[in-house]
């Protein structure tokens, strides 16, 4: 079975878990696939969205406890740095926006997975858990990063003392989530809408407002990016044919 399907239609990429019986569990497999997945999605030119997805019932059920069985104490910031971490990454600093589909179950690493994203789009099935210290553990995949940003650091403390699950609802009201629907079926019309809309924007228009918005720079450093990001949106020239039109319209 190939554990991540990818494909891309226009300049959209699709990228999803395939391990649809074990809820897309994470293994060092298919985090390699997924990892490689998005690596490869950054460098093509030809991409200006990803839509992230798990295949089945559920989302990711996060770390394959079968296989957790396995893993030696003295081999866990190795297997931490060099594959969850890479993977967290590889989603999270995708130059291209990143839509994430929450359409089931996401818990612990698989939740994280969720949260490394830029929008979420959940139905009402999806769900997010944090069950990690009673497992045991700690967060993981950028979880203590992702959720303190989202909600602050009190309410992610509490959330992952307590090994909080949240439902669709409650993570939109939280604005953790931008949007939920009753069924898949209609979040996936949506997104077709959501995309065909997109398309009307410049090339890259997307990826120009991501690397603006991202990262912790100071206010010269914006000013000095939004400079850089607004002469190459003028160079586009959609800013020349959307004067003309409304010129056009006024007579």
């Amino acid at each position: 079975m190939t554990l991540v399907l990818s494909e891309v239609t226009g300049r959209t990429a699709f990228i999803s878990m395939n391990r649809p019986a074990v809820y897309n569990a994470l293994t060092i497999d298919i985090i390699e696939a997924l990892t490689d997945a998005f690596e490869t999605v950054d460098k093509n030119k030809e991409i200006d969205w990803v839509i992230f997805q798990g295949e089945g019932k559920g989302f990711c059920a996060g770390l394959d406890l079968q296989w957790a069985q396995t893993i030696q104490g003295d081999k866990v910031i190795e297997l931490v740095e060099n594959y969850f971490n890479r993977l967290t990454k590889a989603i999270h600093l995708c130059s291209k926006p990143v839509i994430c589909l929450l359409h089931g179950p996401a818990s612990g690493a698989g939740a994280s997975l969720v949260l490394a994203c830029d929008l979420i789009f959940a139905s009402e099935n999806g769900s997010l858990a944090f069950p990690f210290l009673g497992l045991g553990l700690q967060p993981d995949t950028g979880m203590s990063y992702y959720l303190k940003q989202r909600v602050g650091y009190h309410q992610a403390f509490e959330w992952l003392l307590e090994g909080k699950k949240l439902t669709a609802q409650e993570a939109l009201s939280h604005k953790i989530v931008q949007k939920v629907f009753t069924d898949d079926t209609i979040m996936h019309d949506y997104l077709a809408f959501y995309l065909k809309s997109l398309g009307q924007l410049q090339q890259a228009a997307g990826i120009s407002l991501k690397s603006l918005l991202s990262g912790n720079t100071s206010f010269e450093e914006v000013l000095k990016k939004e400079a850089v990001q607004q002469s190459l949106a003028v160079k586009g020239g959609m800013l020349k044919v959307k004067i003309e039109e409304f010129f056009k319209n006024r007579r």
